[in-house]
């Protein structure tokens, strides 16, 4: 539809795409969870998202997980790989940390491969994980503190700044991705 307008795509963990919205370098974000929402911007539902708690087939962890639940104690005890956010948004606290052995990566795919190296134990988006789980790389871990079978749930949203309407081809790309995400019609959404 806008042949001449180019796409940058940057991908970020936790604060960053929020605050990539509120300094102006992009006009849409694509965020998940509740955590770092900001009243100056505007969030559309797009999807729900699983996380499962999962360690490598070869982790200590992996074979307790194997014989039933785990303990908080014993997910205490091994390294957990956790995101690190770029951005001061989460500055001083962690979200779903239970270890205070803990290695901070960068992104989702640099955890997935700790993870799998049997370094330690984290939490994934089911859909990167489900053929390392059907193929027997990963063991997921269930424990009370980790959520129904060591899963949870949370939202992807869509953010966009209130203070700053978008320009044509942001809004038919908007409206893309929410038509998309089964959304309906979307021509009477507000720009």
């Amino acid at each position: 539809t806008y042949p001449t307008v180019g796409v940058r795509l940057q991908i970020g963990t936790l604060g960053e795409p929020i605050d990539c919205l509120l300094q102006g370098t992009v006009d849409l974000a694509i965020t998940v969870g509740e955590d770092l929402r900001d009243p100056r911007l505007e969030f559309d539902s797009l999807a729900p998202l699983s996380m499962a708690a999962v360690v490598g087939a070869g982790h200590a962890l992996a074979l307790i997980a194997k014989k039933g639940r785990v303990s908080t104690p014993e997910l205490a005890d091994h390294i957990q790989i956790v995101l690190m956010d770029p951005s001061p948004r989460s500055h001083g606290r962690d979200y779903g940390v239970l270890s205070q052995r803990k290695w901070r990566v960068g992104s989702q795919e640099a955890k997935l491969a700790l993870i799998r190296a049997g370094i330690g134990w984290g939490r994934l988006p089911l859909w990167l994980i489900a053929q390392d789980l059907v193929e027997e790389r990963l063991v997921q871990l269930s424990a009370a503190a980790l959520g129904e079978n060591g899963t949870t749930k949370s939202w992807i949203y869509l953010a966009r700044r209130l203070d700053k309407p978008l320009l044509p081809a942001a809004r038919c790309l908007r409206s893309a991705l929410l038509a998309g995400a089964g959304l309906g019609d979307t021509a009477g959404l507000p720009a």
